[in-house]
């Protein structure tokens, strides 16, 4: 066999002393990243950059943007990593005005709050203002006079509960397009029928009906105009079939022309 190289002692230490000062050079650059990262953090956390600095709404139309911030319970300069997203929006959603709502953390600094309201289906008149009713049967902050939409008809005369409530319902499931064409309903009870109510249309027809059947009637709205002379106004009685009563005055006395009107489905 043949006989291995002898190494000696005195060429050994050499290397050894190098592999050792290699290995703690490693270290002591680790222990300086790591010192560094630390201080970094710290830095960062005592910084602005990891606190919210704004916060944006979208979706809000009959709420102020501020009462959804509140009602959040988020506030410019909380944590951004402290921040529970799913909590703010438990809080948000127990405001009687919001359907849905999603709130969203964007890095670095940014929350957005994004919201879908309950649809706005009519007003009421208190004092000097009006209070919308929502689809849900909930009322919203009241608004001035020159802040109400064309879209909601004014509710006139309802009892405060019953009657209002189950008239709110039926506006709720009317389309857009019948629901906005109607400008105010009085509410106008008989003898025979305490539900009867009276409607008054942007195009100048009045409808008589009941609320029990006020959706169901009215979906075919825009059939039954259709078959009329939109130059001879009346009353579009709704409460059993589908009439109509043209006004016409003669001598000073209002005579009405009765005629049954055809309905879809």
């Amino acid at each position: 066999m043949g006989r291995q190289p002898v190494v000696s002692l005195e060429d050994r230490v050499p290397q050894l002393k190098e592999r050792r000062k290699k290995r703690a050079n490693r270290r002591l650059i680790f222990v300086v990243l790591l010192f560094v990262l630390l201080i970094l953090i710290i830095l960062y956390f005592q910084s602005p950059y990891s606190k919210i600095q704004t916060i944006e709404v979208e979706g809000s139309n009959l709420m102020q943007s501020n009462v959804i911030i509140d009602s959040s319970r988020i506030n410019e300069g909380d944590s951004y990593w402290g921040t529970d997203a799913n909590r703010a929006e438990e809080s948000i959603m127990n405001l009687s005005e919001v359907k849905k709502a999603v709130v969203e953390k964007k890095f670095p600094t940014t929350l957005m709050i994004q919201i879908e309201e309950y649809k706005q289906v009519a007003y009421i008149r208190h004092d000097q203002q009006f209070i919308p009713l929502l689809e849900n049967g909930a009322s919203s902050l009241p608004v001035a006079a020159n802040e109400i939409s064309a879209h909601a008809p004014l509710l006139i005369g309802f009892p405060p509960e019953g009657m209002l409530e189950n008239m709110t319902k039926q506006l709720a499931e009317l389309p857009s397009e019948v629901q906005e064409s109607i400008s105010e309903i009085h509410y106008t009870p008989t003898e025979t029928d305490q539900s009867h109510i009276t409607a008054y249309m942007n195009d100048g027809f009045e409808v008589s009906a009941l609320i029990s059947t006020f959706a169901d009637k009215m979906v075919h709205y825009p059939s039954i105009v259709s078959q009329l002379d939109p130059d001879v106004k009346g009353v579009i009685d709704l409460e059993v079939g589908s009439y109509f009563r043209a006004y016409e005055t003669m001598g000073g006395a209002e005579e009405e022309e009765s005629n049954e009107i055809e309905t879809e489905g």
